[in-house]
């Protein structure tokens, strides 16, 4: 009971959207002075003496807190069962939501930062074979789907999900849109078939720990990344490096532009393969474009003599 009750303390308290808020000790007196006199049928008399209404006063204040720790502990026990919150089913400190819908079952994650054994049990308690891996992530990429895949099988990808080689159409997994990563590619959760057998793997973004490098690489300008809301194409090398400064960045990396014309997805150029030294890149060069760095607080940057005639 004991680690039961300090797993769920910790959920509420992480998801407690007024975990930042105090309550000023008049309010709560009068507050706990209100849930009282449910338990009682009689009110103080206004002629008690002062020593009594104090006495009283001091009684309501603490007592009342002994009737909601006691009144925790008898939900406990419902409380830690698998229920329905909303639409979603949660257990135990779990690590992923689930939601039916229809004959698909909607699959979020509650806890990026769970042990993954954790997400193996969800899974196979809902019958599905799901291989979740969690991997060290940019802020804009935490806690959404970056990669789907299956083993030794050919994923087909479609507009509104993807399929595995071998399954019907009509067993297509479905992708769930969250609020969106930027220019990087990200979905919010999947919706998966109730009577999918097959296996396959995702990828979640994960917080990465102290010193950790980031696996998952997300759009530097996106929503709480280090470059939030900042415009970077066709600005020469001296503006961003200016820009950087001010936010407290740093350039991991320059990288040649690919030739233009170009593809619209610049498919066949490895930017790996065309990495810049410092020294190569003058200030008035410009940037086509940008990737968020492998460490936290830097970027790549995409560079070229000229300004992009497809800025991004």
């Amino acid at each position: 009971m004991t680690s039961d009750l300090e797993q769920l303390t910790r959920l509420f308290q992480a998801h407690d959207p007024a975990r930042h808020v105090q309550a000023r000790p008049g309010d709560l007196t009068a507050t706990l002075e209100a849930i009282l006199g449910g338990f009682t049928s009689t009110s103080p008399s206004t002629s008690a003496k002062p020593r009594r209404r104090w006495i009283r006063r001091r009684w309501l204040t603490l007592v009342p807190m002994t009737v909601v720790l006691v009144g925790m502990a008898i939900a406990l026990p419902v409380l830690l069962q698998p229920q329905e919150v909303g639409p979603f089913v949660v257990g135990p400190a779990k690590a992923l939501a689930f939601a039916k819908n229809g004959d698909y079952i909607d699959v979020r994650i509650v806890d990026p930062d769970a042990d993954p054994r954790r997400f193996r049990e969800d899974f196979a308690a809902h019958g599905l074979n799901v291989t979740l891996t969690m991997e060290p992530a940019s802020p804009s990429l935490v806690g959404t789907l970056a990669s789907v895949s299956a083993p030794q099988r050919t994923v087909t990808f479609h507009p509104d999900g993807f399929t595995i080689d071998g399954e019907p159409d009509d067993s297509r997994i479905k992708l769930i849109e969250g609020a969106g990563c930027g220019r990087t590619w990200c979905q919010a959760g999947v919706s998966i078939p109730v009577d999918l057998r097959s296996p396959f793997e995702l990828i979640f973004g994960r917080p990465a720990r102290p010193g950790e490098r980031y696996e998952l690489t997300g759009d530097p300008t996106a929503r709480g990344e280090i470059l939030e809301g900042a415009e970077l194409a066709n600005r020469t090398v001296a503006e961003v490096k200016t820009l950087l400064r001010e936010r407290g960045a740093t350039v991991e990396s320059y990288h040649q532009a690919p030739p233009e014309p170009r593809t619209r997805d610049g498919a066949g150029w490895d930017y790996t393969a065309h990495v810049l030294g410092p020294k190569d890149v003058p200030d008035v060069w410009y940037v086509h474009e940008a990737f968020g760095g492998h460490e936290a607080n830097t970027v790549r940057l995409v560079v070229a003599p000229r300004p992009s005639a497809n800025p991004h």
